[in-house]
């Protein structure tokens, strides 16, 4: 492990990196937590990030800073699998400068990542990448990897495209649909900063065929359900919500843009407004159908690309004319304060299925409510189940009893699991970068 930083050599602009390396704050660490019927062989587990990295070699890069701008940049030092239980903070001398990490105790893993490095997807690929290989070689068999990126295949340059380095063709008619007059959204008075950093997870577990049976027969889809169903449960607790209970859905954009395969940052958002509106005097049924409309309006490629077009040059402009890192910091961060509406549902869905997937019997994504102040629910489809997962800073059981009575109401066989606490260590990605400007 160094413990001086050394001076790396840097690629391209890291653009869409840009709302998360100029923060004024460090951020908590993006994890995933894998639990495994066996307890793990370390030996074997490195082997499998080796093969994964010689397989997707830019996942080793690290983030350096010239001149205030930042730049993807190549770390020829080892990225080692750690005997460590839990999380460690990644990109600063602990983990060699490496923006990814994987550690391991028992018979559980835990994979994290600097979300100015890659998002969730990108996250996806890479954990997929080694628990495949790491299967492969403790099982003696190669198994088909059924959409996993392994060194069966070879890297293309489409892997690394950043999604805001092209300028994308939008329709001759299209419209930016007008947001000036944006509804006022209710804010949880529950929700408050947690100074200690901790998170508290509600969790519950539905059926998958039960709940995708119930979605169908109501004319809609699963994140919209979803969305509905924990707008229910915040009604239960504050009958007298003045303004619009609304979902803030993150999706990945890779395919509106046209670069399905890269690990970088490619995401947008929808807002849903699941109370407040005229919508709320139909019966559920078509409440459900109108608002899957809604979600397919916002859906429009066009209004990515116009997006992706304007914040594209924005970013390029100001990595091109940075001069000093610590004055950068200085500017307006407006993503850090962006207003994340009533609540946050991030719908994940599943790991590729494998021959080895029931060898896998637990999955558990970790982060930290958005700006520390923001109901978050985790969607994970694993092993024939949905597995939710309601995040905040502070208690809000009242608000998890209300959700787990509402899927009950709505005939859904929910069970709930004991809540739990983690904490989730920063990122220390500038380590020694401000002091070397």
């Amino acid at each position: 492990m160094s413990t001086i930083r050394p001076t790396f050599e840097k690629k391209e602009f890291a653009l869409s990196s840009s709302p998360y390396v100029y923060l004024p704050v460090d951020i908590p660490v993006y994890a995933v937590e894998v639990a495994h019927r066996e307890e793990i062989d370390g030996g074997l587990l490195q082997k499998a990030l080796d093969r994964t990295l010689k397989r997707m070699p830019y996942l080793a890069d690290s983030l350096t800073v010239d001149h205030g701008a930042v730049y993807y940049a190549k770390n020829p030092l080892p990225m080692k699998v750690a005997h460590h239980r839990g999380l460690r903070s990644v990109g600063g001398s602990e983990t060699n400068y490496h923006l990814l990490d994987v550690t391991w105790d028992g018979n559980q893993t835990w994979f994290s990542m600097f979300h100015g490095f890659c998002d969730g997807q990108g996250i996806n690929m890479f954990l997929e990448s080694v628990l495949y290989h790491y299967y492969c070689m403790k099982d003696g068999t190669e198994y088909e990897g059924n959409g996993i990126r392994t060194d069966a295949t070879r890297e293309t340059e489409a892997e690394t495209v950043d999604p805001y380095a092209s300028q994308y063709s939008v329709s001759p008619d299209f419209a930016m649909p007008d947001r000036k007059n944006q509804p006022e959204f209710y804010h949880l008075p529950e929700i408050v900063p947690n100074p200690s950093g901790e998170t508290l997870e509600y969790g519950f577990r539905l059926p998958s065929e039960e709940f995708m049976r119930f979605v169908k027969e109501n004319g809609t889809s699963p994140s919209v359900m979803f969305s509905m169903l924990v707008g229910e449960a915040i009604l239960r607790v504050h009958p007298d919500a003045e303004g619009q209970i609304a979902a803030n859905l993150p999706i990945s954009i890779r395919r509106a843009l046209g670069c399905e395969e890269t690990f970088k940052n490619c995401s947008s958002r929808i807002i849903l407004p699941v109370s407040g509106t005229p919508m709320d005097a139909l019966p559920f049924a078509q409440r459900a159908a109108q608002l899957r409309a809604v979600l397919k309006q916002q859906m429009n490629p066009d209004i990515f690309r116009s997006i992706y077009n304007m914040l594209g040059e924005m970013h390029l402009r100001r990595m091109e004319e940075a001069t000093d890192y610590e004055e950068e910091l200085k500017k307006p961060a407006t993503f850090y304060t962006i207003s994340h509406d009533t609540f946050y549902i991030d719908y994940i869905g599943a790991m590729h299925k494998t021959a080895y997937s029931g060898q896998i019997t637990d999955v558990r994504f970790l982060c930290k409510p958005a700006a520390g102040r923001t109901l978050h629910v985790n969607i994970i489809d694993h092993d024939g189940q949905f597995r939710l997962a309601m995040l905040a800073c502070n208690d809000v059981t009242p608000l998890a009893d209300a959700f787990e009575q509402v899927m009950r109401d709505h005939g859904l066989s929910a069970s709930r699991t004991p809540m739990r606490k983690f904490t989730l260590p920063l990122t220390c990605w500038r380590e020694g970068l401000i002091r070397k400007q």
